[in-house]
């Protein structure tokens, strides 16, 4: 089984990796035949989205036409068997380089599935995901959020917890004190409700 995560903060291992791979650790603490990679949007070469060239979507199912790391990012997305995404809430909005990301594959899906001639489903369809969000002063839900509808309207299916967040798993400021939002222990907590799902 294979994981695959994708953090979107500019910032390598705070709390946006931290969480995720927490997530992932306990993931493969339950099952012992998995494997896992991080990707980080911070590294990638992905162009925001032009939006002008949605004939080519329409023509070119789940393909983009530009030329960058997108296309071997989503190859890796469909190849996995769980995905874990994560994003902290920057100015009330992830990173810009998670929302090139984001935009471009909300763009290539939605303009395939609603105006694509053929019969293609999304190649992530029911997908389970877990969601991450952080933020440093404000309330995180709103980046789960995002996060939720990002992953909706791709197809997966988002693992969701049976206690608050409920959407996943939220941080705000020094996660390990994080009493509100408990993220260390929502995070045993998804971990384990993805196992269950698979």
């Amino acid at each position: 089984m294979k994981i695959l995560g994708i953090v979107g903060s500019m910032r390598k291992n705070r709390n946006t990796t931290i969480l995720a791979e927490r997530v992932i650790t306990e993931i493969e603490a339950l099952n012992q035949s998995t494997s896992s990679q991080i990707l980080y949007t911070a590294d990638l070469q992905i162009r925001p989205c032009r939006v002008v060239c949605s004939s080519h979507c329409i023509k070119h199912p789940y393909r983009c036409s530009l030329d960058d790391d997108l296309s071997a990012v989503l190859e890796q997305m469909i190849r996995a068997d769980i995905l874990i995404l994560g994003a902290p809430l920057y100015f009330r909005a992830p990173p810009a380089q998670f929302q090139a990301f984001a935009e471009r594959l909300v763009s290539i899906f939605f303009f395939q599935e609603t105006r694509g001639g053929g019969n293609s489903k999304s190649p992530l369809l029911g997908k389970p995901c877990g969601l991450i969000g952080v933020a440093e002063y404000s309330n995180p839900h709103g980046i789960l959020e995002y996060l939720h509808d990002f992953s909706t309207v791709l197809g997966m299916r988002p693992v969701l917890l049976d206690s608050f967040p409920y959407l996943g798993v939220a941080g705000r400021g020094e996660i390990e004190k994080d009493t509100t939002f408990q993220p260390l222990e929502r995070a045993k907590e998804l971990a384990a409700a993805i196992t269950d799902r698979l």
